[in-house]
C-alpha cells in the first residue's frame, strides 16, 4: 500500500470551523468533502474522537462526545 499524507486531504484549505458542525447545512457540506477523500483512515487517526471527546465531522463520520452518531441520530440536537 502507497503511503498517503492528509497534505493529499479533499479538506486542505477549507475552513476548519466547517468540521465543527454536528447537525445542519454546515455538517452536509463537511462530509462532502469527506465523500471524495482519499485519507479518511489517517484522518480518523489523527483526530482519534474517542479519546479527545471530539463533536464535529471527522473522517467521513459525525461525531458528538467522541462518539459516532448514528444516522437516524443526525437531526436530533
Amino acid at each position: 500500500m502507497i503511503p498517503r499524507h492528509l497534505d493529499d486531504a479533499a479538506c486542505l484549505g477549507a475552513d476548519p470551523r466547517l468540521f465543527d458542525a454536528t447537525s445542519g447545512d454546515r455538517m452536509h457540506d463537511a462530509l462532502s468533502y469527506c465523500s471524495r477523500c482519499i485519507v479518511i483512515p489517517e484522518c480518523e487517526d489523527l483526530v482519534r474522537p474517542r479519546r479527545s471527546h471530539f463533536d464535529g465531522v471527522a473522517a467521513g463520520k459525525v461525531w458528538r462526545e467522541g462518539k459516532i452518531v448514528k444516522q437516524d441520530q443526525l437531526f436530533e440536537n
